[in-house]
């Protein structure tokens, strides 16, 4: 938000660390463009394009709702309802009475532009509040503005109470924000500052409704009235009267109706499907511990407990029931539950247990809302007077608001008739005059500006010449993160960073301690050479986020405000020509998983991985490493991450360039670390690495071939899994007769099958999961270019003849196809890194076909003859060993057919299969 008082913190950073003298941007310069003076005053258009103006809030319908007399209080005296604001006092040269009047005027033409309100005015919450005042102090909002508490964990001392009050005096004042806003106002300001503030001063913070109300309704607790809010039985609730696929964003839809209702139910709808609901109120904890919440709806639902996501239960579904733990301390807590219906049935129940609870629906015992109306201080009956706002119209044109503010008519009759500004060049550094005197003339913008200030802002004038160049890169830079105060989270080159009182309010969410990296900032020293430009746009402007773990959010300053950052850090930190980023290496990907995993380097002990968790602290998702970090950065942070981080808790598996795991890759450091950037290269799409998830109920081969008959997604229902020592898996699918799976590492978790009625397909557990061609595996065709016959298995005249076992009880599938039997007999084959599988496919007929053909593969993309194998898609190699396959092209895929060649009734191919 700008603020003088930031500007001058701004000053102290530009001006006392000398030794970046080259990059820094004059304090002068920065205050011109902060205070709008281009505006007035007009300048070249390099001028403007160096300046980059800050734009200054909107009115009228584009605005934030204020109350009226906040407004006129604001309007004659600036300074006093918000000290440091960058706004001008424009009534400075009146006598009071004409003040007065000339505030009273523009009051009622500003009301007289805003919408009306029809937000139905908050009740007072005191849970609501304590929840607002933890995300204030946790989210970002103290980076910036005041705190109001000492920090959770910090002893009330007086030490620490004078540093707080030192924190208030250098921080951006909020103002009177209990007489400016209701809370309906204040929430929506909130969730979408770039709206009303679109350059960016203002962030936002990714906060949604529930959050944004709890923070607004904090910093507005002064409107509560005095004593205990009262508490009310049961609920508020919203109706709105939608269609819709999934639960909507409500922040962003009005209700139809609102009103209370004793218990979550249904009935408050008034009509059986299409519609949302939002419950909202307090729910009594007896006593502290964890509790387990659930709903159990029909369609999709969710719940917070003091804005926290507990339940996610979203979708299009039947009845279904999701669960989530939360420890609370004993007494009132924020409850909000919200649901949506599309078609069919209509179901909601939320229940809970706890401490000496047993699992029940959340009586309406336990559940209240605060019914007392909040509303600005100092609230009175207003009513817009069209003639005070007809001469609040002239008052806006002559004093010229319109410059920073914009117009808020289309056309003006009767214009006054106002004195132009002189033009940016034709001001001179002499003594402050004009809008930089102590006592401006009438008509004259009065700014909150020190001797100091004046100064500055002087000596720039006198040096005008160099705002006609253009900013270097490290300038821009500054410049950008000056203003944006982003120095007040991040460091970058020895200036900013989070100091003093300011880092104790920095944490991590959850219990797990992550030190300093799991609540601070990370630096921004050499940022374009460490994080790929497109991530950095994600970040800046589109949301994107790997620390989960970090209650403090990434504010969001607008594409228009940071658009140019990402390539001017770029520009400032690669090395040129940058180092080149290696293409995708399937090869080595393979090892890299091996490292990844429990019995390689182990990094999902830490790390989460594909939004899954790790096996210890919740470190940040390493799938993300390759859609966010440069590759030679990734390179030397794994050897030596102290060296780019100090004081990380990463350790170093490559102690001065040595690896320490010396069994993969023959212990090769620089393969090793390929390895594993070409395997996070894959992202989320990646298998996921050994060790990470384990099935509850895991069915392992140890010393011989294990059969699963069950249901297997992918593979049918008459589906026969088949997991080897080897750690290769197949699924044969009985009723098409082909391999319709093969996959890698663990075999399948028989939790589901084995627990109640267990119905439903369950995935393979492992890695690499690859799927056979469809469809028959055997067909007689006139000639090779014939296309592949659509009917299969029983239609296609296939007879499923059982299998048989061998001493390690491996199975040879067994069925018939035009006279003709075969015996498809896998084997699982150890690898370098993972096993592969050899196919011995035996076929005999009394009278054989003239022209049989084995399909082996069919691709998505191509089928790639190379070294004396076949290459699908990039991924699965085959060999055939003494026979000669085709590649062919049918209905826009690739086949690979092989040409069954009878010898005394009897045929044999052997397909080699690794990937």
């Amino acid at each position: 938000m700008p603020n003088f008082r930031i500007l001058r913190r701004a000053w102290t950073l530009l001006i006392l660390i000398p030794a970046l003298a080259g990059a820094a941007v004059d304090p002068g310069e920065i205050l011109i463009a902060e205070m709008n003076c281009t505006a007035c005053h007009t300048a070249a258009e390099p001028v403007k394009t160096r300046l980059a103006t800050r734009q200054s809030p909107k009115l009228g319908a584009d605005g934030v709702r204020v109350s009226p007399q906040w407004l006129r209080a604001f309007l004659e005296n600036p300074q006093t309802e918000k000290p440091g604001t960058l706004m001008p006092d424009m009534l400075a040269a009146l006598e009071p009475a004409q003040r007065a009047e000339a505030a009273e005027a523009l009051t009622h033409y500003l009301m007289s532009k805003q919408p009306a309100d029809t937000s139905v005015q908050a009740g007072a919450s005191s849970a609501t509040i304590k929840a607002g005042a933890a995300l204030y102090h946790s989210v970002g909002c103290v980076a910036c503005h005041a705190p109001f508490d000492l920090p959770k964990d910090a002893a009330s001392t007086p030490a620490l109470k004078d540093e707080l009050a030192k924190l208030a005096a250098a921080s951006v004042p909020l103002g009177d924000l209990a007489k400016k806003y209701t809370v309906s106002a204040l929430a929506a300001f909130l969730r979408d500052p770039l709206k009303t503030r679109p350059s960016g001063r203002m962030p936002a913070h990714k906060l949604n409704e529930g959050a944004s109300t709890a923070i607004a309704m904090y910093l507005l607790r002064a409107q509560v009235p005095a004593g205990e809010a009262t508490k009310l039985g049961g609920l508020n609730y919203d109706f709105y009267d939608v269609s819709v696929p999934e639960l909507p964003d409500f922040s962003r839809i009005a209700p139809t109706r609102s009103g209370t209702t004793a218990t979550f139910s249904l009935s408050v709808a008034g009509k059986k499907n299409s519609y949302a609901l939002q419950f909202r109120g307090n729910v009594a904890i007896p006593k502290e511990g964890e509790y387990t919440f659930h709903t159990e709806s029909d369609d999709g639902s969710r719940l917070y407990i003091d804005e926290k996501e507990v339940v996610q239960n979203n979708g299009i579904h039947a009845a279904q029931e999701n669960s989530g733990k939360v420890k609370l301390s004993a007494g009132d807590h924020t409850i909000r539950v919200v649901y949506f219906d599309g078609d069919g049935d209509s179901v909601l129940r939320v229940s809970w247990q706890g401490p000496g609870l047993a699992k029940q629906e959340i009586p309406a015992g336990v559940l209240s809302h605060e019914g007392q109306p909040m509303q600005p201080l100092g609230t009175a009956p207003f009513t817009v007077d069209l003639a005070k706002a007809a001469r609040g119209r002239f008052a806006y044109e002559e004093l010229q608001c319109a410059k920073c503010h914009g117009s808020l008519e289309q056309q003006w009759d009767k214009s006054p008739v106002v004195p132009q500004a002189r033009a940016l060049a034709q001001l001179t550094a002499k003594q402050p005059a004009g809008c930089l005197a102590t006592k401006p003339k009438s008509g004259v913008p009065k700014f909150d500006l020190t001797d100091r200030q004046r100064v500055v802002i002087l000596a720039q004038l006198g040096t005008q010449a160099t705002l006609a160049e253009p900013l270097t890169t490290e300038q821009q830079i500054t410049r950008t993160l000056t203003t944006l105060n982003c120095y007040a989270c991040h460091a970058r080159d020895r200036r900013g960073g989070v100091e003093g009182l300011r880092r104790d309010y920095l944490s991590s969410t959850g219990e797990v301690d992550l030190g300093d990296e799991g609540r601070i900032p990370p630096h921004l020293t050499g940022v374009g050479a460490k994080l790929k430009t497109e991530w950095l746009k994600s970040v800046l402007w589109k949301g994107g986020a790997v620390r989960p773990y970090m209650a403090t959010r990434m504010p969001q300053f607008g594409e228009a405000n940071v658009r140019a950052l990402p390539e001017l850090f770029a520009t400032a930190d690669l090395p040129q020509p940058p180092p080149a980023e290696p293409g995708p290496d399937e090869a080595a990907a393979k090892f890299g998983r091996k490292l990844v995993g429990v019995g390689g380097l182990t990094c999902i002990a830490c790390h989460n991985f594909a939004g899954k968790p790790s096996l210890g602290i919740p470190a940040l998702d390493i799938s993300t490493s390759g859609e966010r970090l440069r590759a030679d950065r990734f390179r030397r942070y794994l050897i030596d991450p102290q060296a780019l981080r100090p004081g990380t808790r990463m350790p170093s598996f490559w102690p001065n360039g040595v690896a320490t795991n010396k069994d993969i890759l023959a212990g090769d450091s620089e393969k090793q670390i390929a390895a594993i950037w070409a395997y996070l290269g894959k992202g989320k799409s990646a298998d996921l690495p050994d060790g990470l998830v384990q099935g509850k109920q895991e069915i392992v081969a140890e010393t011989e071939a294990v059969i699963y008959r069950h249901f297997i997604a992918g593979a049918g229902s008459r589906a026969i899994g088949v997991a080897y020592p080897e750690k290769a898996n197949l699924a044969f699918d009985a009723d098409q007769m082909r391999l319709a799976l093969l996959w890698q590492g663990s075999f399948i978790d028989a939790a589901k099958h084995r627990t109640g009625r267990g119905t439903g397909d369950e995935a393979p557990l492992g890695h690499n999961v690859i799927k056979g061609p469809p469809g028959a595996p055997f067909a007689v065709l006139a000639s090779e270019t014939a296309a592949w016959p659509q009917e299969m298995g029983k239609g296609a005249g296939y007879k499923f003849l059982g299998y048989r076992l061998d001493a390690q009880r491996r199975p040879a599938f067994r069925y018939a196809i035009a006279g003709v039997e075969v015996e498809d007999f896998p084997s699982a084959v150890r690898g370098e890194v993972d096993a592969g599988l050899t196919r011995t496919i035996t076929l005999r007929s009394a009278q054989p076909p003239a022209t049989l053909y084995f399909r082996a593969a069919r691709a998505e993309r191509t089928i790639e003859a190379k070294d004396g194998a076949f290459l699908v898609d990039g991924k699965v190699r085959m060999k055939f060993p003494g026979a000669q396959p085709v590649v062919r092209s049918s209905e826009g895929k690739s086949e690979l057919l092989v040409p069954v060649q009878f010898s005394n009734g009897a045929a044999k191919i052997v397909q080699e299969i690794t990937w």
